[in-house]
């Protein structure tokens, strides 16, 4: 298993990567050794560059399948952004989540549609099995990328334990509040969310706007007087802020799965969200959706989340009940198999 992502910023990949290793070694019928891992670098520093260009120039190319070999490893899973380009002797295994940098490459950042353009192509083309988290990833990796279907497998996120666990603790959040969880790049349209918050109150609802999540790329410049942010959070206090939440917003321009909203649904909270890329399929018509281009189309869906909220929580865990790291696990374990 390539570690390499334990050096990048936490966020979604990350914990999709944490949550699939912990799993599979859960299992007991697979060794797995991770190779590339290490701190995690904070952002806009030279030791941060200096990594990323050794894994994108290094370790990718060449050093990581030598050191999966030199392990004997019978396959090797890339589980991250970034991944093997060349064919090598050990069969691989990548993971794309989506392919928003190529879709829309206004909301990346240079980086991302430098590697987005080219070796994430790359290593899509190459591997010899490319597992998708959505089917609406999947049908990108064909279409866009020309991936034949047979080399395509798609193997859902999981919602960790601890979400389907009750709160206990007090609020952290004093007010009525709507929540944002993600990191507050361009995509996550943020913007559009922040007016539409402003529509909402507008009617009457006291409701703030709290954010929580990790720093990212283009963080976009919202600022309200109702904005609380929270930024990154454990999961105690992760599933506290869902808990005693109104509602989850997550009104994204391009989600490859949108796995807050399934935590959240695990939580015991209503969720709205855009009509648009994964979300409608994984959240199964127990969600909210809106149009995400529309601030006044958001307010709505707040409002109907806030006063549906008992109806849509009883939807949402009915949904999220098959969604579990032990099944994604389980369906990655098949995956190895076959190459085996």
């Amino acid at each position: 298993m390539d570690a390499t992502y334990q050096r990048q910023p936490d966020g979604g990949i990350p914990r999709y990567a944490r949550q699939l290793t912990a799993a599979l070694k859960a299992r007991g019928d697979i060794d797995i050794v991770e190779i590339g891992g290490g701190r995690r670098e904070k952002r806009h520093t030279i030791r941060r560059r200096l990594v990323t260009l050794g894994l994108d120039f290094a370790w990718h190319p060449l050093i990581g399948r030598m050191r999966a070999a030199a392990v004997g490893a019978q396959v090797y899973h890339s589980p991250g952004f970034r991944g093997p380009v060349s064919k090598g002797k050990i069969p691989t295994v990548v993971t794309i989540f989506d392919l928003v940098s190529i879709l829309f490459p206004e909301l990346a950042s240079p980086s991302a549609k430098l590697y987005g353009n080219r070796a994430q192509r790359r290593m899509s083309v190459l591997a010899d099995i490319v597992v998708c988290i959505s089917n609406d990833t999947a049908n990108d990796v064909e279409t866009i990328f020309g991936v034949h279907p047979d080399r395509i497998r798609v193997t859902p996120l999981g919602v960790d334990e601890i979400f389907f666990q009750p709160s206990r603790a007090p609020a952290l959040v004093s007010e009525p509040y709507v929540l944002f969880v993600g990191s507050e790049q361009p995509r996550k349209n943020l913007e559009r969310l922040e007016q539409a918050m402003v529509l909402l109150r507008a009617r009457g609802f006291p409701h703030v706007l709290v954010t929580a999540g990790a720093d990212a790329w283009g963080r976009v410049d919202i600022g309200a007087n109702f904005l609380r942010r929270m930024g990154n959070v454990s999961d105690e206090q992760l599933v506290n802020l869902y808990a005693h939440s109104s509602c989850l917003a997550i009104p994204s321009l391009h989600e490859g799965f949108g796995l807050p909203a399934m935590e959240a649904m695990a939580a015991g909270t209503a969720v709205v969200a855009a009509n648009v890329a994964a979300l409608p399929d994984v959240t199964g018509g127990a969600a909210v959706l809106v149009d995400p281009l529309d601030p006044a189309d958001i307010a709505d869906g707040l409002e109907r989340a806030i006063t549906e909220r008992r109806s849509l929580v009883e939807a949402g865990r009915k949904r999220v009940a098959e969604f579990t790291w032990h099944r994604t696990a389980a369906m990655t374990a098949d995956v190895y198999r076959e190459l085996v």
